[in-house]
């Protein structure tokens, strides 16, 4: 084998020596070591001499660094030398260390002779063996080497049929008596098979070609190959055995484990299928609102109850139905087989399972159950009757995305091929060296990113993500700035990315589990002056629903646009010209009577002072005769430009909104809907005096749905000239000239096509901000979506290949700790190096809580399912980094320890009561003055801590479903906002009201509603909802709804406290929930519940958070009455 065969990527560099020694010829590298004390050498080893030696190109300096940090087993070589002295620098990395394996010998057989004739290898006068030791073996210098697989890693090739191969020497193979083989152009694996006399030989089978791109799970073996019959073969040396031994039977625990919660998950999503069945339909008909409806003829009485509960989300059509339905003994690790099939081989077995690629699904709307009347939103079905079952394309969407990422880690073929070893509790990573330290900060990120100074732990936490070998965490209490953080790592990654000649597209992906998160950690970033493109849309999102990074693209490009004007006033008329320029080539070429008339609208734009009295006449009643020619057939462009002008944020409103609204409603009076119509000429007709407007949020929806509507091709007539309006356009463009504008200014010029392309063309300015962002962001899960795979250049194949081609320099996952184990796996799947952030005493992973009832009630022994509660993030925080740090002594965790969010006071008592409590490693300070936290909120003297008692006899508590509420706590909470809100002190404060009660979230925003009117729709100002919704939000005030009061007349019981705690406390007994609770305001901590209920022992045990709050109320804070 050649050196260019080796199956894996090779690096190659452009040296010269340093050290002044003669320039060198082509020749077998056998070592290269980076040179501490001179960061830009490397020491190469020779056969007989050692060199210095020095990269051409700077660039190639930082990469030969980092691929030897990783400790990883290489090949090297010199070949090419140059007249200037210099050589290329060849070298071949492999994963892990180099293994010693002596020699090697492999029983070959006829099967294998024939699968080499067949693949082409014939072996001209050679015996097949010498065929194999030349394609699998690569000698350097006296050493002999080749390339091997093993464990998961040859999973793939242990499925294969094998048909060809003769029964008799067919061998069973598996993961622990096999490993794979990889040669030029051949690939085999080696199987272990015992016979008579109690000895083992190891003989190839599965002979394949090797995919096209490098195998990532590939390792270095030294030792020397020997094919021979495998008839003579003798036993394998002990040492190769034990190698293979070692590496092929750890099965690991902790994905194990989770693999188990799929299993689960899996059988569930299979019976709520089998549970709805099958609904065969007639009848279908077509509504006006684009939805259809059917009449349901033949279903069980289980699905027509599923139905009547709203548990049927989506519904698929189908002609044949899937194994799974007609098979209900078919398991879920059986139907997960299926889709592998499907998606990985294309095999028929696929088909039994997924019935097309295609997936003809539709959103239910609704159910009428005494008229069995089923509303499904799309505009028509395929036919008017047919069956229906529950669609499982969603979740086979994810099935799919987590299987993939789940092989990869297992097989070794992640873009960090020791990420199972990572993981898993025993796992033994290679050893890897030190790599070039690099400084945490510059200047230019200090003053960027933090508007304090960085506390130590906070430029710690940026020195260790950027000097990680492969993990880091980055624990953030609330409020210690990790936004901040991984603003600052993101800046200095962007500072270090060598941009001359180096493509940097999509070179991090900042990901979390929901939306809220990974918009949460964009909004702010900025880089290269670009906003961070986000891909993917939330669940049941509208076609023209604008995402967060949409809408933050849009205020760039008009931000953007508003300060070239600004800066530029010279282009209003280089504007003109090009906009009547490009108009009239346009009427030239396909003349219509909108252009024409639109033509003329541009030129009367230009004024007297342009055209002169006399043709500015003669142009508006041509464009008046125009106009009366079209009437109704107004050029949609025009229309577009009305719907763009439509003001929809309150301070731009404000100032032209209404006039806008008015514009709009005259121009597209005939493409409007009666409702639409009134709610414009509600925005014409409003005066600042009327207050906040209630209709913005409306008339956004509005503007989004008529750019859509309004962008349909236009339907182009053959129209002959005007010659009015071509005589008028040639004078207008030379008066145009005559006044001084020209777009022969090339720098106007160039100014101009940009301004229209940033406020016409969006969807052209998304496509160029992604092909130049440095970052892209998504979802966990649609980290590897259709859309992310397009930018990254790999669409086309199926889900397992193009996770292969899904790399990263780095991932960061914000939250992490609320990602479940095999969703983090998606995205960790995808990085060289990764950066978990997140707080493991905030909010919990989320998981299915049902697969979780189920997991627990199956484990007996005390704290055996402790591992259901830990999300990866906090396994890894605290068990599986603390290990792999006393290891290899390379620092993978952080803790920020100084909060900036809220006041002193709240600071302390956050700390002390959900992070000293379980470690005082974790104790944190505040690093602003009390005074940045100042208020005047009437009733509450200024201070921080405030508890509005609502005592039991106020009123109960009430069952709501599955939820709770209490009236009391509403109405003294509505009525406390509405006086702060509306006082000088609180006006321009933010708040938010959170309850852990859906119900009582919800009645609480119907009473603001009803009290506060439209400024309850304005979520900066004001946002109202449970918990889960509030974790990383930050408001000025906080109102946290207790809702839970004591039972009349209850006296404590000795037996099962933790019972009597959750009947009596409910959520407030999940501390990490009253963690996020208790600590998203910045000025004032409100708490609204009965003092009464805290009152005993069992609040003291199981709620002390909230005691200990009552009392910091008592002592330096403020008891209100209600």
């Amino acid at each position: 084998m050649k050196f260019q065969d080796i199956p894996t990527n090779i690096l190659s560099v452009r040296i010269k020596r340093s050290d002044n020694g003669e320039a060198l010829p082509e020749q077998p590298i056998f070592s290269v070591d980076a040179r501490p004390a001179h960061a830009d050498e490397f020491e190469i080893r020779l056969e007989n001499a050692v060199a210095i030696v020095r990269p051409v190109v700077a660039a190639d300096i930082r990469r030969l660094n980092a691929e030897l940090a990783s400790g990883r087993a290489l090949l090297a070589q010199l070949a090419n030398p140059a007249a200037d002295g210099s050589v290329e620098l060849q070298v071949a990395f492999f994963t892990g260390e180099c293994l010693e394996m002596g020699d090697v010998e492999i029983g070959v057989d006829e099967y294998v002779e024939k699968g080499l004739k067949k693949m082409g290898r014939g072996f001209k006068g050679q015996s097949p063996y010498e065929k194999l030791g030349q394609l699998c073996s690569f000698q350097q210098g006296e050493n002999n080497f080749f390339f091997l697989t093993s464990g998961s890693a040859i999973h793939g090739e242990l499925e294969l049929d094998g048909e060809n191969a003769p029964n008799e020497t067919r061998t069973e193979a598996s993961q622990k008596n096999s490993f794979g083989i990889t040669g030029d152009t051949i690939r085999f694996v080696a199987t272990e098979k015992s016979i008579p006399g109690g000895n083992s030989i190891f003989i190839a089978t599965r002979l394949t070609k090797p995919k096209n791109e490098p195998d990532r799970a590939l390792r270095l073996a030294k030792g020397r190959l020997r094919f021979v019959d495998w008839t003579q073969a003798g036993q394998v040396q002990i040492l190769a055995k034990a190698q293979m031994t070692a590496l092929t039977q750890d099965d690991g625990s902790y994905l194990k484990k989770w693999d188990e919660f799929g299993e689960v998950e899996g059988e569930l999503l299979l019976n709520q299928a089998r549970a709805v069945g099958t609904l065969q339909f007639t009848d279908m008909e077509q509504r006006r609102d684009g939805t259809v409806t059917v009449r349901i003829v033949e279903a069980s009485d289980l699905a027509i109850t599923t139905l009547a509960e709203n548990k049927v989300p989506e519904l698929e059509l189908v002609d044949e139905l899937p194994d799974y339905l007609l098979n209900e003994n078919l398991s879920f690790k059986d139907f997960e087989k299926g889709i592998k099939s499907a998606a990985d081989l294309d095999k028929k077995i696929g088909e039994k399972f997924i019935q097309s690629k295609e997936w003809v699904s539709f959103a239910v709307k609704n159910f009428d159950k005494e008229t069995r009347s089923l509303a499904l939103k799309t505009e028509i079905l395929p036919s008017v009757s047919g069956t229906l079952i529950l669609s499982l394309k969603g979740d086979v969407a994810q099935i799919e995305r987590r299987m993939a990422a789940r092989q990869a880690i297992l097989e070794g073929r992640s873009a960090n091929p020791q990420l199972g070893l990572l993981i898993e509790e025993h796992g033994k990573i290679a050893q890897i060296r030190e790599p070039q330290k690099i400084p945490p900060l510059t200047a230019f990120v200090r003053k960027k990113i933090f508007r304090n100074d960085p506390t130590v732990m906070q430029e710690k936490a940026v020195e260790v993500a950027l000097n990680t070998p492969d993990i880091a965490l980055i624990q953030g209490p609330p409020g210690t700035g990790k936004t901040t953080v991984i603003a600052a790592i993101l800046e200095r990654l962007n500072e270090m990315a060598d941009k001359r000649g180096v493509r940097v597209k999509g070179q991090i992906l900042l990901t979390g589990f929901q939306h809220d998160a990974v918009e949460n950690m964009i909004e702010r970033l900025s880089l290269n002056s670009l906003p961070v493109p986000k891909f993917g849309k939330r669940s049941g999102a509208a076609e023209d629903d604008y995402s967060a990074f949409e809408r933050n693209l849009e205020n760039w490009c008009s931000n953007l646009a508003a300060d070239l004007r600004d800066r530029n006033p010279q282009l209003a008329g280089v504007e003109q010209e090009r906009e009547i320029k490009n108009l009239f080539l346009q009427y030239v070429q396909a003349p219509t009577r909108p252009l024409a008339a639109s033509l003329v609208r541009k030129i009367i734009a230009l004024g007297i002072s342009v055209l002169g009295e006399d043709d500015a006449r003669r142009a508006d009643n041509l464009a008046k005769n125009l106009m009366r020619e079209e009437r109704l057939n107004v050029d949609s462009g025009q229309w577009l430009v009305a719907v763009r002008r439509l003001r929809v944020r309150f301070e731009s409103f404000a100032d032209d909104g209404a006039a806008r609204a008015a514009d709009a409603l005259d121009d597209l009076s005939d493409v409007l809907e009666k409702s639409e119509r009134k709610l414009l000429d509600e925005a014409s007709l409003w005066r600042s005096e009327d207050g906040t407007p209630s209709f913005l949020t409306e008339l956004e929806a509005l503007k989004r749905r008529l750019l859509v509507r309004l962008t349909t091709p236009p339907v182009f007539r053959v129209e002959k000239q005007n010659d009015e309006v071509i005589g008028l356009a040639e004078l207008a463009i030379q008066r145009i000239k005559t006044v001084g504008y020209s777009v022969k200014d090339k720098k106007s010029a160039a100014l101009v096509e940009f301004l229209a392309e940033l406020e016409s063309n969006p969807y052209g300015m998304m496509d160029a901000v992604s092909d130049y962002s440095f970052a892209f962001a998504a979802t966990c899960q649609q980290s590897v979506n259709r859309g992310m795979q397009m930018q990254k250049g790999i669409i086309g194949r199926d889900v397992n290949e193009n996770l292969k081609g899904m790399e990263y320099e780095y991932v960061i996952v914000d939250e992490a700790a609320r990602v479940s184990p095999r969703d983090l796996m998606v995205a960790m799947a995808q990085g060289k190096r990764i950066i978990l952030v997140g707080d493991h005493r905030q909010l919990p992973h989320i998981i299915d809580e049902e697969v979780a009832r189920q997991m627990e009630e199956g484990e007996t022994g005390q704290g055996e399912n402790d591992w259901l509660k830990k999300s990866m993030f906090q396994y890894l925080f605290s068990t599986r980094l603390k290990t792999l740090e006393d290891g290899d002594g390379i620092t993978r965790r952080v803790t920020l320890d100084k909060q900036y969010r809220m006041h002193p006071l709240l600071g302390g008592f956050i700390s002390r009561n959900f992070y000293e409590r379980f470690d005082h490693t974790e104790r944190f300070g505040s690093g602003r003055p009390e005074s940045d936290f100042a208020h005047a909120l009437p009733g509450t003297n200024g201070k921080p801590a405030v508890w509005l008692d609502v005592p039991a006899q106020r009123g109960k508590h009430q069952k709501d479903g599955t939820s709770w509420t209490r009236p009391a706590e509403v109405t003294v909470i509505a009525r406390q906002l509405q006086a702060w809100m509306s006082s000088d002190a609180g006006k321009d404060l933010s708040f938010g009201v959170i309850s852990f009660y859906k119900a009582q979230a919800d009645s609480i925003r119907e009473e603001l509603k009803r009290q506060l009117g439209g400024i309850v729709s304005d979520d900066k100002q004001l946002r109202v909802g449970t918990v889960d919704s509030f974790q990383g939000m930050e408001f000025d005030v906080v109102f946290l709804s207790m809702v839970r009061t004591l039972p009349q007349n209850w006296q404590p019981k000795a037996d099962d406290c933790e019972k009597q705690a959750r009947g009596l406390f409910g959520h407030l007994c999940l501390y990490n929930r009253l963690n996020v609770a208790m600590s998203r305001q910045k000025k004032l901590l409100v708490v609204v519940g009965d003092t009464g209920a805290l009152q005993n022992k069992l609040a003291a045990d199981f709620v002390p958070g909230l005691v200990d709050f009552l009392h910091l109320c008592q002592r330096e804070g403020v008891v209100l009455p209600c």
